[in-house]
């Protein structure tokens, strides 16, 4: 049995947002961004098991849990997270992000002083994505929003998790058109080989030791996208765990970043 976890939770105006956050633990800190249509409660599992040894934040991003605010662009995003960590006075911390949040960590990394990022199942090869929007887009747009974004929905995982757990991620998730449309608006306008190679250039920037956590297992061509594009990667294949890797192995996961942060 975990003990609870006392835990801060405040809002903070930043930029053009209004952040929420939580904090809890002490020692090296490490920031935890969740993914789209979710809230910061998500890594509650691991900051449960993380805040002995760390101080860990977790955020809501705009739009989600307690943060208002419009959906962000990836450089209002990282801009605004920079803001609010140093208001607490974090200057390289590291970065934690799962799904859309990992490309969010990527783009933070690249700009900000960082000592580690820790990326949880995005791969960094999105011209399939990007095109496979383009081709949903009219429905995505239109009024049965719901049913063209059902097969996003299923292949997040979430109906993998066992109870309890699958309930409380579920709460904490909010689908809403305007909201995913938002912060898929970048993939939608700009065409999938810029949208490459502004993510190239964005991970080989990156000079510090970059973790990279998957589900499942990646496809030799996934493989060297990430190695090619990564100076100091460190590659993680967990097969059979889906896109939820880190709270199918919440005690594997926090265990790989406690020995991540002890090795930096």
């Amino acid at each position: 049995m975990l003990p609870k976890l006392e835990v801060s939770v405040q809002i903070s105006s930043v930029g053009n947002s209004r952040l929420a956050y939580e904090e809890s633990g002490t020692g090296f800190p490490v920031v935890l961004l969740h993914g789209l249509t979710f809230s910061r409660s998500t890594w509650r599992p691991i900051t449960e098991r993380l805040s002995d040894r760390f101080r860990c934040i977790a955020i809501d991003l705009p739009g989600h849990g307690e943060s208002a605010g419009p959906p962000h662009s990836m450089e209002d995003l990282a801009r605004n997270v920079n803001a609010l960590l140093t208001s607490l006075g974090i200057g390289r911390p590291v970065v934690v992000g799962h799904s859309l949040a990992g490309m969010i960590a990527t783009f933070y990394a690249s700009r900000y002083p960082v000592a580690g990022v820790v990326n949880v199942d995005q791969p960094l090869d999105v011209v399939p994505f990007a095109r496979l929007l383009r081709q949903l887009e009219p429905e995505l747009r239109g009024p049965h929003f719901l049913a063209a974004f059902e097969p996003f929905r299923q292949s997040i995982g979430v109906d993998l998790l066992p109870e309890p757990l699958r309930s409380a991620t579920t709460a904490t998730q909010t689908i809403q058109q305007d909201l995913v449309l938002g912060y898929w608006e970048e993939v939608l306008q700009r065409s999938p080989e810029e949208l490459q190679e502004i993510t190239d250039e964005a991970a080989r920037s990156i000079t510090v030791p970059y973790l990279a956590v998957f589900g499942r297992q990646l496809s030799e061509n996934e493989r060297d996208g990430l190695h090619d594009r990564l100076s100091r990667l460190q590659l993680e294949e967990w097969p059979d765990r889906g896109h939820m890797v880190h709270l199918m192995e919440a005690d594997r996961f926090t265990n790989r970043i406690a020995a991540f942060i002890d090795r930096l």
